[in-house]
């Protein structure tokens, strides 16, 4: 460094020198801290790991147990004493039935299709964000403002409870509709993750052995594919959370726990293999040096830390061969615990991560070996342990509860027993026991060979009384007695567990369960156990899984329209019930409201979304229409309604028009009709005198040639009857009387010759 006076000026290489200088302080300072962390924290890792296994050894011993009993085996002190009595060796697999039938039973109640055991809703009193507050409060203002321009008097009171209201209303709206997002965003984690599988695993470990365990959620980094123009797949790498059942034979609580965040540490035992620890690499809070050791030094013959469990419970879970094969995978010890801020700082933690030396963080750690490939604090709100547990039998005050195969251990070996007892018994009295007296037998006789009419060849014996060479004897069957008291023992499982055969299919079932309504409340009853089992299900795992998802949302995600204050609901316990008496009395309620009365209630909108919920629960999705579908088509309806309506008033008017012009024709024809009977009337009332006097003409023409005609007969007898007459004229004056009816005629009547007036 030279120096000007009060200037002082450094060259670029000294200015070099110092930075590369400040570079290896900072990076020796890191293999110093390194160094004191894989140190002191692994050697409180491996401490706590020994304390841990101690503490654990009488429970391996009952997780074995639990284990035979569900593959059916015998330890193998007790299958040594059997094999020493000799006899039958048979098992029965009664616990086995038991725990498929709960599996199958809560699987059922649990993971039910289109449906999900969990729900998010919104607090009773949510909370509102400033966005959602500022727009009420300024309409607020501007009301009050318009109102005192207007000269009116200003209720602020009214006001603020007004917007008060609002703000709870607007409040609540939003809070649903961000819980019902958020449910389907965890929904979509849950399926990506591998919950279902995870679950199922779990269930069979809750019914299996004394607790079940799921840790949930995992931050991985796994690989995806994108499309790019073309459809053309790319892999590329997201981290996303996930879900896996751990066993309970690789989890070791501290000996002072008596659930998952209560006791000093819970440890982890795991297996990684090669791809799990490169998908590692790059994950925020991995170190990716000690990783990269890691693989250096174990990715080729790996890293077993075998235990004494090992052995057993690999045979039992069908890996023997695991003995006899080299394996790849890397043993590690996962640790879950709590630390002071002082003991973290002499751990090697960066200090900047600890806020007070004095407070206690929990922290989660990754031991490999000599090597932790992690270490972090625990960021959880409620500083809670990615680990869940469920007991089918919780044991208050302790960590592990009790399985079904310890709820019927004694009635179980009793069943064993009686069973044993009954094959020797049936073995023994199938055929008669055989007693020779080989004195008396011939030399050549084999007692042993006993075959139908064979002949036996004997001889006199040495002994006085000649007893029989061959006597023969049938040992009692005590069968039917041994089998009431395995029935009666069989029948006691059901109350020890909870789980009557009935539930599974068993046709034996007597007495209320021969009718239908009997059997429905044997049900009922039944149903009441194995709902407690799925309340400790909900409690001890359901509820904290999703609340842990929810958190992990609510900080990470950069969706906020899912952000809410909402409630996690476990509702798998009421599951069955909602199932049983829901969907009656939603099809009761669509048949009552199927009235114009209520639907001026209930609306269009209602309607829909009973139909919706009815359709969905009989497995129907897509039948009915969302709500914009429904609008669309009302407006569509009322579009053809209004065009139906337009053609018929259009075919009723042009009707009208026609019926219009029909009666006008007609009226016009009737005019026509008038007017051609008026001309017919003057035209005959102008001939009717004609016609008259020409039917006068007529008439006096008739009366004429009538008269001639009686002339001509008058002259023609006048000789013969009056000779003296026949040439006398007619005496003038006798008028000749017209014809009736002709007097009254219209017109002058005619006068005949020698008439006065």
């Amino acid at each position: 460094m030279a120096s000007l006076g009060l200037l002082q000026y450094k060259s670029a290489s000294d200015m070099h020198v110092e930075e590369q200088a400040a570079a290896q302080q900072m990076a020796a300072e890191e293999e110093r801290r390194r160094q004191l962390m894989e140190s002191s924290l692994s050697a409180h890792i491996r401490r706590s790991w020994e304390s841990a296994k101690v503490a654990k050894q009488e429970v391996e011993y009952r997780l074995l147990d639990c284990l035979r009993r569900r593959k059916g085996e015998y330890s193998p002190d007790k299958l040594a004493a059997i094999r020493k009595e000799g006899g039958a060796e048979i098992y029965m697999m009664i616990t086995a039935t038991k725990c498929r039938a709960a599996g199958a039973w809560i699987r059922d109640i649990m993971m039910p299709a289109n449906e999900q055991p969990w729900g998010l809703q919104p607090t009773p009193v949510a909370d509102v964000p400033d966005e959602y507050v500022m727009p009420v409060f300024q309409q607020l203002q501007q009301q009050a403002m318009q109102a005192q321009q207007e000269g009116q008097q200003v209720d602020m009171a009214a006001l603020i409870e007004q917007a008060r209201e609002q703000v709870r209303q607007l409040a609540q709206e939003k809070a649903e509709e961000a819980a019902e997002r958020h449910e389907d965003t965890i929904a979509d984690q849950l399926a990506e993750g591998g919950w279902s599988e995870a679950f199922e695993q779990f269930v069979d470990d809750f019914v299996t052995y004394p607790t079940g365990f799921v840790r949930a959620p995992i931050l991985r980094r796994v690989p995806t594919l994108e499309w790019l123009e073309g459809w053309q797949p790319v892999k590329t790498t997201t981290i996303r959370p996930e879900f896996e059942r751990v066993s309970p034979f690789d989890m070791y609580p501290s000996p002072d726990a008596t659930s998952i965040d209560d006791g000093a540490f819970i440890i982890e035992r795991a297996r990684f293999t090669r791809m799990q620890l490169n998908q590692l690499i790059g994950v925020p809070s991995f170190n990716e040096e000690a990783i990269r050791r890691v693989l250096e030094q174990y990715g080729q013959g790996g890293l077993r830390d075998w235990l004494w469990t090992d052995g057993e419970r690999a045979e039992l879970e069908g890996r023997g061969h695991e003995w006899l094969t080299h394996g790849e995978t890397i043993d590690g010890l996962i640790y879950s615990g709590g630390a002071q801020g002082v003991t973290l700082l002499q751990w090697g933690i960066n200090p900047e991560e600890i806020e007070d030396p004095l407070a206690e963080y929990e922290i989660e750690a990754i031991l490999i070996g000599q090597h932790v490939i992690r270490v972090r604090i625990n960021r959880d709100p409620l500083e809670r342990r990615p680990y869940h547990k469920a007991s089918y039998q919780p044991v208050p005050g302790s960590f592990w509860g009790q399985a079904i195969p310890e709820l019927m251990a004694d009635i179980q070996d009793v069943c064993n027993a009686t069973a044993r007892s009954l094959v020797n018994n049936l073995a023994i009295s199938s055929g008669p026991q055989v007693e020779v007296y080989e004195e008396r037998l011939q030399p050549n006789e084999d007692p042993t060979n006993i075959y139908p009419w064979k002949i036996w060849r004997t001889k006199d014996g040495n002994v006085t009384g000649n007893n029989a060479a061959v006597r023969f004897f049938q040992p009692s069957s005590n069968a039917a007695e041994l089998l009431s008291v395995y029935d009666a023992f069989e029948k006691r499982a059901d109350d020890a567990t909870n789980i009557p055969r009935y539930t599974y299919g068993n046709e034996n079932v007597g007495g209320a369960g021969n009718t239908a309504s009997g059997l429905s409340m044997l049900m009922e009853s039944a149903n009441k156990g194995i709902k407690d089992a799925i309340r400790h299900i909900d409690r001890g795992v359901m509820r904290r899984v999703i609340e842990a998802l929810w958190l992990y949302n609510m900080q990470y995600s950069d969706d906020p329209s899912i952000k809410g204050d909402c409630n996690v609901v476990a509702r798998g316990s009421s599951a069955m019930l909602i199932r049983e008496q829901t969907n009656m009395l939603r099809q009761q309620f669509l048949q009552l409201t199927a009235n114009d009365i209520d639907m001026g209630i209930v609306g269009m909108e209602g309607r829909r979304k009973l139909l919706d919920s009815a359709a969905e629960k009989l497995d129907m999705p897509g039948l009915i229409p969302t709500q914009e579908q429904m609008e669309q088509n009302l407006a569509q309806q009322q579009q053809a309604q209004q065009a139906q309506l337009e053609a018929q008033q259009q075919l009723e008017q042009a009707k009208a028009q026609a019926e219009v012009a029909v009666k006008q024709a007609q009226a016009q024809k009737y005019g026509a009709d008038a007017a051609e009977t008026q001309a017919d009337t003057q035209i005959a009332q102008q001939m009717a005198p004609l016609d008259a006097q020409h039917l006068l003409a007529e008439i006096a023409k008739l009366i004429a040639e009538t008269q001639r005609a009686q002339h001509d007969r008058t002259t023609v007898e006048s000789p013969i009857a009056n000779p003296q007459q026949s040439g006398r004229p007619r005496p003038v004056g006798n008028a000749q009387v017209p014809a009736r009816g002709l007097s009254n005629l219209p017109g002058t009547m005619p006068r005949y010759a020698g008439t006065g007036p």
